[in-house]
């Protein structure tokens, strides 16, 4: 009985911290994908193909935040379809730097971290929708 209540309270943890990652991901690839407030100035060299999977992906990841908070089983799923999404972000950002574009270094790190944490929220999302007892 203690054990179901601490998964419960795990996942909703898990669905809350990964609903405000979503958030923070859509308000800050969308400042710069439209240039809000003049973001793209500031930004430095930004590579439109990052930002472009990424905004999906911060929708992706509030709906599977959500899904994580219910316990629905296709709650790993979009997540899934991120972690595609950002693997396609990460090809065509060597594309780019091996063409020669313009990069900024901070988004090697930024797009490993994102890949790396979407990768943790797979793994927490299939773990406590396979042991809930929906």
């Amino acid at each position: 009985m203690g054990d179901d209540r601490n998964k419960l309270r795990g996942s909703r943890v898990t669905a809350v911290v990964l609903g405000l990652f979503g958030l923070l991901t859509l308000v800050a690839s969308g400042t710069l994908l439209f240039n809000i407030g003049g973001a793209r100035g500031s930004a430095g060299a930004v590579v439109p193909i990052v930002l472009w999977m990424n905004l999906p992906s911060a929708i992706l990841y509030i709906i599977s935040a959500y899904g994580l908070f219910q316990l629905r089983p296709w709650a790993p799923t979009p997540l899934m379809v991120a972690a595609v999404l950002l693997m396609v972000a990460a090809i065509g950002f060597l594309v780019h730097v091996q063409a020669g574009g313009a990069f900024e270094q901070r988004t090697i790190g930024a797009l490993a971290f994102r890949i790396v944490v979407t990768g943790l929220f797979i793994v927490a999302a299939r773990y406590f929708v396979r042991t809930s007892k929906s």
